[in-house]
């Protein structure tokens, strides 16, 4: 089963399009203690439901050990970021996981750049259609309902409407009965 790190606003996006049963169900999701924190922390929305993922182990929570380290590649420096984004990028570089789900835009450049594999939650229904687990109207449906609660561009959701299976290999779940 692959392992991903899961960021807080993706998390609440996925929650939100009713997605992440599913991909609690398809790889071994973990989450940096200050994610969870953030996202669990005054009564926010899904704030019961992310704590229930947690005692059942369907989210794992991780504490990072070491918080600095020489992480500024290609002229930034995972300082600008927040605190969980850094967090997750600073657990990625651990080898440990095969990508990241994230929704911050600083961060997703950061992971661009430094050739981290990651996928916004936009593109989780692609990766799920490409392994043949969804049709291609219930991924339609599920990008609307998460365009609707997310704060894609334009350029954001034309690369996601527009994105080939070739890109996303990364993140194919294993064992879903499609040939690599």
């Amino acid at each position: 089963m692959k392992k991903v790190l899961l960021d807080a606003s993706s998390a609440i996006l996925l929650l939100k399009a009713d997605l992440l049963t599913k991909l609690t169900g398809f790889y071994r999701v973990s989450q940096t203690q200050s994610v969870f924190l953030e996202l669990t922390s005054n009564n926010r929305y899904g704030s019961d439901i992310f704590r229930q993922y947690a005692a059942v182990q369907k989210l794992i929570i991780l504490e990072v050990q070491n918080k600095s380290g020489p992480f500024k590649t290609n002229g930034q420096s995972l300082h600008s970021l927040d605190q969980g984004e850094s967090d997750t990028i600073r657990c990625f570089k651990t080898g440990k996981y095969d990508f990241i789900i994230i929704d911050d835009g600083p961060a997703a450049k950061y992971c661009y750049k430094n050739n981290i594999d990651f996928i916004n939650a936009l593109l989780f229904p692609r990766v799920l259609f490409f392994s043949n687990i969804i049709s291609l109207h219930e991924c339609n449906g599920y990008m609307d309902e998460l365009v609707l609660n997310g704060r894609y561009s334009g350029e954001v959701i034309a690369l996601a409407n527009n994105c080939k299976r070739e890109s996303l290999l990364f993140a194919i779940p294993d064992n879903c009965g499609i040939d690599m």
